[in-house]
């Protein structure tokens, strides 16, 4: 080779390098080429975690290498996409697809936490023995536990399900009271300590009868009926404590530690900063005792938050009574004129029917009373309505004509919101995160922001998103634990649906099975990621169940 071709060589090797440097320098730095616009752009990149945690994932039909998968976390992150319109795929053998379209931005990661694939046949599926299965309930015992009610002949019965070894234990039966209907959904109750079931019946002329039973002994025996205790010949006394007064018609307590301030009411939907919106409006009365010359009938039943002989019950009188069972010649009437309560912590809320307020009480000790916030009537003064509480600061109520109101207060913000969010409301569930309210009717699934979400995708507190419409009915909605997807049924198919708007919402069939579907027909476990149903064996309804969703070990692995 001579000197000229060596420099030739040189020169080229030189010219090569500046030419390829910075390009080779811009692409380690997240730089690529837009053969559109021919220029280089700040690349985006995309993050995915699913459940399984073991899938193919595709950009615009190209399959990722899977040494991109971050151990720590257990997520996907997929570098170097080039800014503007992709469309993403996971997909794995056996188990149901997902896609979205979507737009990567320059320097930013497109994030998708909680990316769902379900199997297309339960991962584990059992069928137990028990026939004639009417309704289930799951035990806060342990995982392996399931409350059946069931029938044979004459008899309702009540038995307790081991789902490990398919072992049936009966806790008690009856001729003489009926299974409520499942439309009333009334849920078994359990004490704190796990070692008492209160389980509702109806009596042949349509009263709801309350049972007590121990759970930790083989026979029959401390069978409790509560309807009993409260009956005239027993003597039962009520012993009354606080009265609630309204300023407008007796005047307001002037006890020296009192506090008052302005309470929001619904007339149209409140937002205020308001750092205090809890007045003291009750005044103490001399305690009184009365005979219960009435008869007490129970529209509504509840075990007192960690104890386990008290309890809180709504008559159908809508008299608010705390009752030791232990003592029940001393029930304390906590108030009158209520509509409706529910528990959250050590405190009892309650909707009052005078002036369509909530109050809350702290423990049984009505010295606490005080109320929280005031709406514009809702309901008139002799219905019931249902009442979901997540703390003292979110609170659901639905009205008989199934109106949906939403009481929302950030105390961080010192901001309050009191809203009607929508008719015809079948149910709803707050996650346990407080963070999401999903709420349904026989059509449609929606949820609601309740605070802040600054995880993608991004949602500001108060939006509200449409998840799905139908024109069969919808029932047996719930969250899944990551509160990003739920389950539902419609006919006879159980589904699955994420809730993450970008693009379009993922709707999947997860199970279609041999009966048509009901209310509360369908279950699922979060802590076991169960799935219980009714299944049609030999022309018996038995219990069913199916693990749908792979989340792996420690660390998803």
């Amino acid at each position: 080779m001579t000197i000229t071709q060596r420099r030739l060589y040189l020169l080229f090797f030189i010219i090569l390098f500046f030419l390829t440097a910075p390009v080779i320098v811009l692409f380690a730095k997240g730089y690529r080429f837009d053969t559109v616009n021919n220029i280089f752009v700040y690349s985006g990149s995309i993050t995915i975690k699913s459940a399984p945690r073991d899938i193919d994932i595709y950009v615009d039909n190209k399959k990722q290498k899977k040494s991109k998968l971050s151990v720590i976390n257990g997520s996907y992150t997929l570098n170097g996409i080039r800014p503007g319109k992709h469309t993403i795929a996971c997909k794995k053998e056996g188990y149901t697809s997902w896609s979205k379209t979507i737009n990567v931005h320059s320097g930013i990661s497109t994030e998708f936490w909680n990316i769902l694939l379900l199997p297309n046949t339960g991962l584990e599926e059992n069928t137990f023995i028990v026939e004639n299965v009417k309704q289930f309930f799951l035990s806060p015992r342990n995982n392996t536990e399931v409350v059946l009610f069931s029938e044979k002949d004459d008899l309702r019965i009540v038995a307790l399900l081991n789902t490990e070894d398919n072992s049936v234990k009966t806790i008690y039966e009856t001729s003489e009271f009926n299974f409520l209907p499942q439309s009333e959904k009334e849920n078994v109750e359990w004490s704190s300590d796990n070692k008492r079931i209160l389980m509702p019946f109806s009596s042949s002329d349509g009263e709801k009868i309350f049972i007590i039973a121990k759970v930790d002994k083989e026979n029959l025996e401390d069978i409790i009926v509560l309807n009993d205790l409260f009956k005239e010949e027993n003597g039962v006394t009520i012993k009354k404590g606080l009265e609630t007064e309204t300023s407008k018609e007796k005047g307001i307590s002037k006890k020296a530690d009192q506090k008052i301030s302005t309470v929001p009411s619904l007339n149209e939907e409140v937002s205020t900063n308001q750092a205090t919106i809890i007045p003291e409006t009750t005044q103490i009365k001399d305690d009184v005792t009365e005979n219960a010359s009435d008869k007490i009938e129970f529209k509504q039943v509840r075990w007192m938050f960690n104890k386990n002989d008290e309890l809180v019950i709504l008559t159908k009188n809508h008299e608010l009574l705390y009752v030791d069972i232990q003592k029940p010649d001393q029930a304390l009437l906590l108030d009158n004129q209520v509509g409706g309560f529910d528990f959250a912590g050590n405190r009892i809320y309650y909707f009052h029917l005078v002036d369509n307020s909530i109050w809350e009480i702290k423990n049984n000790d009505i010295e606490t009373k005080k109320q929280i916030a005031s709406i514009l009537t809702i309901t008139d003064k002799d219905s019931f309505v249902k009442m979901v509480t997540y703390d003292q600061y979110r609170i659901a109520i639905m009205t008989p004509n199934q109106k949906l109101f939403l009481f929302n207060y950030e105390k961080e913000e010192g901001e309050v919101s009191i809203k009607e969010l929508s008719g015809e409301i079948q149910d709803i569930q707050f996650s346990d995160d407080g963070k999401k309210l999903l709420y349904w009717s026989d059509n449609e699934i929606w949820y609601v922001m309740l605070r802040d979400w600054e995880v993608q995708p991004i949602r500001e507190k108060g939006e509200k998103f449409m998840i799905t419409r139908s024109s069969a009915p919808i029932y047996n909605v719930q969250w899944i634990e990551d509160y990003e997807n739920i389950f539902f049924t419609i006919g006879d198919t159980v589904k699955s649906s994420g809730i993450d708007t970008r693009d379009h919402i993922e709707l999947v069939n997860v199970q279609k099975n041999d009966v048509e579907i009901e209310n509360r027909d369908v279950i699922y476990d979060k802590n076991t990621q169960l799935l219980y149903s009714k299944k049609s064996v030999d022309g018996q309804l038995r219990l069913h169940s199916s693990k749908l969703i792979d989340r792996g070990g420690f660390l998803g692995l």
